[in-house]
């Protein structure tokens, strides 16, 4: 039923309605996200009704009880993807949100998983990217539907289990099995509204090499680094032994270091408790592969350290050497032969997420972002090339193409028109290095929840969402969906 004081005789716009109702539900929006955030949602081995394991199921069937709660028709899609629906008739308009997170990674201030607030900030691993975002659609939904106004469209919310792998399986899932949606935004971006992503390439670089004979020097024994390939590493060890003077070698070389500061040595010993060694350990600033240049690469700072000790030549040494030499020199991709950019999209990017060297095989797990006017062709041949020329493996287990609206499209220029006119802004369409569920799905526009001039602090320790910009995202996206719930 609509407000008794959503008078038009007081002449109450729908702008003023909407943001009215959104004002009231904000305590219940902070604490529903609070609610989303306590689950730690991280991907797990699947099993029958949970795809994509039980930490993620667990986390889908909150928010589909909290969609219930808020008046909505639920379903679970068998773990691949949960709905919300309002309304029927017309278009259906879509909304796609995710429940999946990243791993929270070293250097929080704050627990991941509690929702902190402090000084008008909600802290914790999904906040920003997408439990706040998705509770924030979520009440816009409410707040259409309990303020009466009348609308020709239904809306149906779709909340996917699988966005951070980048492989969309579950919302790929759903598309399959269900009609699709005549188009809509994804708040899982940044405002004004994205009218392009570009492309990305994910690959393995890996090697296999005999177990190495007992040796004298200094001996490289294991390299670890990174948690997954769409987060910049901010943290990196290696275990060295073998050389006697190990210790005082690895001092001296740390003291002539220039990012001495990131290095530490510590003696170690292994598990078994026979062998003895050394432990470097890197510390960068983790961070969004998408924006590397928000974050301090770990593993880039520890192989270039290593790089500089007087190593025994073996497959382990090697193999560092050879991704050292391939993707050690920051994230412009000069080294490789990649670095490139246009006008629209800015320069590509690469970061390289993971890395394992054990005793006979090693893999990297690295990443491009090319601009939507690049040859994704040349840059395939030319990392060929490279690979081929240091003799290690290239696995490419991900090409995603880019995506590309018209500025002028009339989704662009409906969801724009509604930032500029409730955000009071005059920003313009912008192209993002971030892959959303736009790239599923036709006709969608990545849109918020980060507002022009703020750094993107998804995958990054200490993650948040500002409480003010997480309502004033309700409020944008609940006209967004008035509007389109009454496009013909």
């Amino acid at each position: 039923m609509r407000p008794d004081w959503a008078d038009k005789e007081r002449g109450d716009t729908v702008e003023h309605i909407l943001n009215n109702l959104i004002d009231e539900y904000q305590k219940e929006i902070v604490k529903t996200t609070q609610r989303l955030i306590a689950h730690p949602s991280l991907y797990e081995e699947g099993r029958e009704g949970a795809p994509f394991g039980a930490p993620i199921e667990a986390a889908l069937e909150e928010v589909l009880k909290v969609a219930e709660e808020l008046g909505f028709d639920t379903v679970n899609h068998e773990g691949y993807a949960g709905t919300a629906r309002w309304g029927q008739g017309g278009k259906q308009i879509g909304i796609l949100t995710h429940i999946d997170v990243v791993p929270p990674g070293d250097g929080w201030s704050y627990p991941p998983f509690e929702g902190t607030i402090d000084n008008g900030r909600l802290y914790g691993r999904g906040s920003l990217d997408d439990k706040g975002p998705m509770v924030a659609a979520l009440f816009a939904m409410k707040v259409v539907k309990e303020s009466g106004l009348p609308v020709k469209n239904h809306v149906c919310h779709i909340i996917g289990t699988d966005e951070e792998s980048g492989f969309m399986r579950g919302l790929k899932y759903y598309l399959k099995k269900e009609e699709a949606p005549w188009g809509g935004f994804s708040p899982d971006g940044e405002f004004p509204v994205i009218h392009a992503e570009k492309g990305i390439l994910r690959f393995y670089v890996s090697e296999t090499w005999e177990k190495p004979e007992e040796a004298s020097g200094m001996m490289l024994q294991e390299v670890r680094g990174g948690t997954k390939v769409n987060v910049v590493p901010g943290y990196a060890y290696a275990i060295v032994g073998g050389a006697e003077d190990a210790g005082g070698i690895l001092r001296e070389s740390r003291e002539s270091y220039t990012k001495k500061d990131k290095i530490s040595i510590s003696e170690h010993i292994s598990s078994s408790g026979q062998g003895r060694g050394w432990k470097i350990e890197a510390k960068g600033q983790g961070g969004h592969s998408s924006q590397p240049w928000n974050g301090e690469n770990a593993i880039q700072i520890l192989l270039e350290f290593l790089h500089m000790l007087p190593l025994y030549e073996e497959g382990k040494s090697r193999f560092a050497s050879k991704i050292e030499e391939l993707f050690g020199d920051g994230y412009r991709g000069e080294r490789l032969g990649v670095a490139c950019e246009d006008k629209l999209s800015g320069i590509l990017t690469l970061s390289l997420g993971v890395l394992e060297v054990g005793e006979d095989s090693g893999k990297a797990t690295v990443e491009i972002r090319y601009p939507i006017h690049a040859s994704e062709e040349v840059i395939l041949k030319t990392l060929r090339v490279a690979c081929a020329q240091q003799k290690v493996e290239l696995d490419i287990y991900q090409d995603k193409k880019h995506i590309y609206m018209p500025v002028q499209a009339p989704l662009i220029q409906t969801l724009l028109h509604v930032y500029q006119e409730t955000a009071k802004q005059a920003d313009g369409p912008v192209v993002i290095g971030g892959g959303t569920y736009c790239r599923a799905a036709e006709n969608f526009a990545a849109y918020g929840p980060v507002f022009p001039g703020q750094r993107e602090l998804a995958h990054e320790p200490d993650e948040y969402i500002c409480v003010d910009d997480l309502i004033l995202s309700a409020k944008i996206y609940a006209q967004a969906l008035y509007t389109l719930l009454n496009i013909s």
